[in-house]
């Protein structure tokens, strides 16, 4: 009946003499919810405040009427089915979040009532707006999150495709330093030099010249601790090789490179979260969409748009 009575009367009437006056237009209904076109209205000309303080759910710089009535629909879906899962949003967390906030940024309750009205919205419209900020969070990370899976590979892979060089590669080395003064190498033979230890690794014989070479074990080394020269140079040698020569305070080195990995760079780890985000929401919004085709099955859905 209640059903009957929302599909028949579309549009509300307020009857005058000689007139009726047209109040609002039901522009669409959820089960038993029901939107109307101002309310839809005042969230379009409300949307720059409604992406600032939910940005995840206003996402788009701009949004058509019917844009907005799925939008609602969706928050709709989404509250019964937390619902049903037991996450109830109550207002004593919202109010909490608001507080939180609050105390976060040095604010009084004053000064945010003041912060909202210079963007035209009110309390109770910023109080709806956390919550369903909140049930959107929950339902990101207790529904969509399972849904879709992300690999330490793939967030590799888009690293480096942002670094279009292989200086975002970072590695581990155990190195040892082969060094003379530059003064007691003939200069034709220090490029020379990395084949003359070849040669010596496998025979134990080693030019007059190089008598004087002295060696360090270095052991572990972090590439990305060593002068960016040198860090270069190591990422074209090879594991069991040995480097070109490397000038550095009057002394030529060779380095042997007994072991070199591969590992994850400062600047990567910094950046390993904000990477999965981004593939997070780019995925998401596949799975979001294909989440809802298939709820919205479950629901009573009128659009009169």
């Amino acid at each position: 009946m209640k059903r009957f009575i929302l599909l028949f009367s579309l549009s509300a009437f307020l009857a005058l003499p000689g007139h009726a006056k047209l109040l609002d237009k039901i522009a669409g209904v959820i089960n038993d919810k029901v939107y109307t076109l101002s309310e839809i209205k005042r969230i379009q000309n409300t949307l720059a405040a409604r992406k600032e303080i939910s940005p995840l759910i206003y996402s788009k710089q701009t949004y058509t009427e019917k844009e907005i009535l799925k939008l609602l629909h969706n928050m709709f879906i989404i509250k019964d089915k937390l619902s049903e899962l037991g996450f109830v949003v109550s207002d004593d967390s919202v109010e909490s979040r608001i507080n939180e906030t609050e105390r976060r940024l040095g604010l009084k309750r004053e000064d945010l009532l003041n912060f909202l009205d210079t963007k035209g919205i009110t309390f109770n419209e910023y109080f709806e707006l956390i919550r369903e900020a909140m049930e959107y969070n929950i339902f990101n990370s207790r529904i969509i999150a399972p849904l879709i899976n992300i690999t330490d590979q793939e967030i590799k892979n888009y690293y480096y495709s942002l670094k279009s060089s292989n200086q975002a590669l970072s590695f581990n080395y155990d190195l040892v330093d082969f060094y003379l003064p530059e003064d007691k190498i003939i200069e034709s033979e220090k490029k020379q030099m990395p084949a003359y230890l070849e040669e010596y690794q496998k025979t134990g014989n080693l030019p007059a010249t190089f008598r004087d070479i002295e060696t360090a074990a270095l052991g572990r080394v972090s590439g990305e601790d060593l002068p960016k020269d040198l860090s270069q140079l190591l990422k074209e040698t090879d594991e069991g090789a040995f480097s070109n020569t490397y000038e550095k305070d009057g002394l030529t080195h060779v380095f042997f490179v007994k072991s070199k990995d591969l590992t994850e760079s400062q600047n990567f780890l910094k950046m390993k979260d904000q990477i999965y985000n981004e593939l997070f929401l780019k995925r998401s919004e596949k799975v979001i969409d294909g989440w809802f085709s298939r709820e919205a099955f479950n629901y009573y859905i009128l659009e009169n748009i």
